[in-house]
């Protein structure tokens, strides 16, 4: 027997879009439904969570093999255990599901686990993921949340040897040779785990530089931090499968893609573009009372933040507020390699107009030489004639923590004299973008 369930509104996926979405409607008095195939989706269970965790680790083994002596800390026989890294990571996913759950059920919201597959427009049919009863929900609001899926590469199928991110963190042993496949966010950042372990990486990039939608310079600065790694960097490559035979394992990392086949939206008459659901700037289907955030969308941002953002403001559209829409412009981006990076708005090597550039090392910088930090920069870019700061790029010690601040500069189109006048402490990081302010020239 199927049962029926009816909500105020139904959300289709449990990742931070989803959730975040949930929440607030919840919490505001909605009767919410999430359905999740896998709580927290794949940043807490494939993405940023389980790789960050891995790379906490290979960073701290970084320092120690390279200036453990200097620090005056003496360790011998310094090694890896990767099945200990591997419950580490397991043991924080679990904490952090259980925080996610006990927070979504607070709010109000009823999590079922399952499979959505639209019937019509204010109806879905929920699976089980291990069988048993179906279910039929409907609602007078849906909201679609349900990610993304890693790329295929043309003429590369999923192997045990041709691998995607999910099945790179589930390795039980380590390889002696890894080849990653596309130099963007997802390769650079795999490129640091596991070479900071040991592996010999090659990293093929089919653009001209790594990072494509980087500043150039940072491009640049990274590329050489790699090859002083011993990571072998290839530019504008065309990758063969034969190439990839000489290869323990091959991590194909080109791209993502909105995972939407499983929902069948022709019965929902929600439209679609190559890049995902189509939306407007609040998540508004073609469909009234349909909306859509995060991965699965053609948002501009597929990031996990920036999904969180989306879900407010469509539970704020749901319950008839008036929403700001995301300000795509000063959106920080953060990639944690090893250095991090931190950058937000305008790159020099895509800005229009006369330009004001100010840099500083962090060799120059005292906490972060007293961190042994000696590579990376920041780097500042405002326009000339209103000196309104358009661009602000870190790469080194911190780079992800420290660029908040520079996208609430953005954000609030501030000037370099905005922006000086806010004190720091000594010795921070921070001072670093004090000091690339006053060189802007």
């Amino acid at each position: 027997m199927t049962t029926t369930l009816t909500f105020d509104t139904l959300i289709i996926g449990s990742g931070p879009g989803g959730t975040a979405c949930a929440k607030y409607l919840a919490s505001h008095g909605n009767k919410v439904a999430l359905i999740s195939k896998e709580l927290g989706g794949e940043c807490l269970n494939y993405g940023c969570i389980p790789t960050k965790t891995l790379l906490w680790t290979t960073e701290l083994l970084e320092r120690i093999n390279e200036g453990g002596a200097t620090l005056g800390i003496d360790v011998q026989n310094v090694s890896v255990n990767w099945p200990h890294m591997q419950k580490r990571r397991g043991d924080v996913i679990n904490k952090l599901k259980k925080q996610l759950a006990f927070s979504v059920q607070q709010s109000g919201a009823i999590i079922i686990e399952g499979v959505a597959t639209f019937v019509d427009a204010h109806t879905v049919e929920v699976s089980p993921i291990n069988g048993g009863e179906k279910q039929i929900i409907s609602a007078k609001n849906i909201v679609i949340a349900t990610g993304s899926t890693p790329r295929k590469l043309a003429g590369f199928e999923w192997s045990e040897k041709i691998i995607s991110n999910k099945e790179i963190l589930e390795m039980p042993a380590l390889p002696s040779s890894l080849l990653i496949i596309g130099g963007g966010v997802v390769g650079v950042e795999f490129a640091s785990l596991f070479a900071g372990l040991g592996v010999a990486v090659t990293l093929a990039e089919a653009g001209a530089q790594l990072l494509p939608l980087a500043d150039k310079d940072v491009a640049q600065e990274l590329e050489r931090i790699f090859t002083r790694k011993k990571i072998t960097i290839l530019k504008d490559a065309k990758i063969s499968l034969d190439d990839a035979q000489k290869f323990d394992k091959v991590l194909v990392a080109v791209g993502r893609k909105a995972a939407t086949e499983s929902l069948n939206l022709t019965a929902a008459g929600v439209m679609t573009d190559t890049s995902g659901i189509a939306i407007d700037e609040l998540g508004k289907t073609n469909v009234p009372h349909i909306f859509a955030v995060g991965d699965c969308t053609n948002g501009k941002w597929k990031l996990a933040y920036t999904a969180e953002k989306e879900g407010v403001i469509v539970a704020e559209s749901i319950l008839g507020m008036n929403p700001i829409p995301l300000n795509k412009y000063s959106v920080p981006i953060t990639i944690f390699s090893l250095p991090e990076i931190g950058s937000v708005g305008d790159a020099e090597n895509g800005a229009n107009g006369e330009l004001l550039i100010g840099k500083s090392a962090y060799s120059g910088n005292a906490k972060a030489l007293i961190m042994a930090g000696r590579d990376g920069f920041a780097k500042v870019i405002a326009d000339k004639q209103t000196r309104k700061i358009r661009g602000v790029h870190l790469i080194g010690e911190r780079a992800a923590d420290l660029i908040a601040e520079s996208a609430l500069a953005v954000a609030n189109e501030l000037t370099l004299e905005d922006f000086a006048l806010s004190l720091r402490s000594h010795p921070v990081l921070s001072e670093i973008l004090k000091e690339a302010i006053e060189n802007c020239k």
